[in-house]
C-alpha cells in the first residue's frame, strides 16, 4: 500500500465516524417518533366506554348511557338504565359522565345533546368530573317541564351524593325526580324555599328600619306653630265667607270664531319577546360538587 493511499484512508475515517453517527441520531429520533404517535393513538388502559342503548318501542325515544369517566359498576348501569326508561315516554334519556373536558359543563352537555338528538325531546344528565359539576340540559317537550330552574332546583337536591362519591344514587335520584316533575307531581324544593324565607326576613328588617327611623325623625309642633296654623285656618274660613256674598258677571270679548281642536295620542309601545331562529334550543342547570 502506497503512502498516498495511506492518507486517503486516514482521512476517510473520520467521515465515515460522522455519517454512523448521523444515521444513529435518525434512527433513535424516529424510534421516539413512533413511539410517541402510538402512544396517542391507542386509548389509555381503563377508559374504555361502557354504552348502553335501548329504544321504546312505542315512542321511539332512546336511552343511552355513557359512563366513560368509569363511576359505575356493569350491576348499576343496568340499574339506572332501566330506570331510564321511564323518561322515553316522554323524550330520550341520557347519562353522560367524563373524566377530562375543555369546555364548561354546560357547554358540553347541550353540545352533545344536540349532537346525539338534535332538538328533539329529551333530558341528559352529566356528571362532569373534569369541572366538578353536575348539570342537566333538556330540550324539546321535556323542557317545558325539566326548566333551568328545576334542572337547577334537582342538582341542588343530589350534588352531595356526588360530595360523596355515591355517584350510583345521585344518578338514579335525579331520573327519579325527573320523572316525578314529568308525571305531573312535585320534588322537594328546599333551596328555594329558604332564599325566600331570607329574602322576607331581609325585607321585612328594611321596612322596620325606615319606619322607626321616620318616627325618630319626626317633631312634636310648639306652641307658636299650633297658633300660626288656627290663626291661618280662621283667616282663610274668613275670606270664604266674604267671596260668597260677592258675585262676578263675566262678558266674553266678542272675537272672531277660531277654534282649534288638538288630539294627540300617546305613543304605544309593544314589544315581543319570543324569539325563533336557527339557533339552538332547550337550556338546562347545574352544580358544582
Amino acid at each position: 500500500m502506497t503512502g498516498a493511499e495511506v492518507m486517503t484512508m486516514r482521512k476517510q475515517q473520520p467521515l465515515s465516524f460522522l455519517r454512523v453517527m448521523v444515521s444513529l441520531l435518525v434512527c433513535f429520533f424516529l424510534a421516539q417518533a413512533l413511539s410517541v404517535n402510538a402512544q396517542t393513538s391507542s386509548p389509555a388502559s381503563g377508559t374504555d366506554i361502557d354504552t348502553e342503548v335501548w329504544s321504546n318501542p312505542e315512542t321511539g325515544y332512546c336511552v343511552v348511557l355513557e359512563d366513560d369517566a368509569d363511576l359505575l359498576s356493569q350491576e348499576e348501569e343496568a340499574q339506572l338504565a332501566s330506570q331510564m326508561q321511564e323518561i322515553t315516554d316522554y323524550g330520550n334519556a341520557l347519562f353522560k359522565t367524563i373524566s377530562y373536558n375543555n369546555f364548561s359543563a354546560s357547554y358540553f352537555a347541550e353540545d352533545y345533546y344536540h349532537g346525539q338528538f338534535g332538538a328533539e325531546s329529551g333530558t341528559l344528565f352529566l356528571i362532569d368530573m373534569s369541572n366538578r359539576e353536575l348539570y342537566i340540559f333538556s330540550d324539546g317537550a321535556v323542557y317545558k317541564t325539566i326548566t333551568k330552574a328545576y334542572a337547577a332546583t334537582i342538582t341542588d337536591n343530589i350534588y352531595r351524593y356526588a360530595s360523596d362519591q355515591d355517584y350510583y344514587l345521585c344518578a338514579s335520584t335525579a331520573f327519579d325526580q325527573i320523572h316525578t316533575l314529568l308525571s305531573g307531581h312535585r320534588i322537594a324544593q328546599p333551596m328555594k324555599y329558604l332564599s325566600n324565607a331570607l329574602l322576607a326576613l331581609i325585607l321585612a328588617a328594611l321596612i322596620n328600619y325606615f319606619i322607626v327611623r321616620l318616627l325618630s325623625t319626626s317633631s312634636k309642633p310648639d306652641k307658636r306653630e299650633i297658633l300660626n296654623s288656627v290663626y291661618a285656618k280662621f283667616a282663610f274660613s274668613d275670606v270664604q265667607k266674604k267671596l260668597t256674598k260677592q258675585s262676578k258677571v263675566y262678558h266674553p270679548r266678542s272675537t272672531g270664531s277660531s277654534s282649534g281642536s288638538h288630539s294627540g295620542g300617546g305613543r304605544s309601545h309593544s314589544s315581543g319577546g319570543g324569539h325563533s331562529g336557527g339557533g339552538r334550543s332547550g337550556g338546562g342547570g347545574g352544580h358544582r360538587f
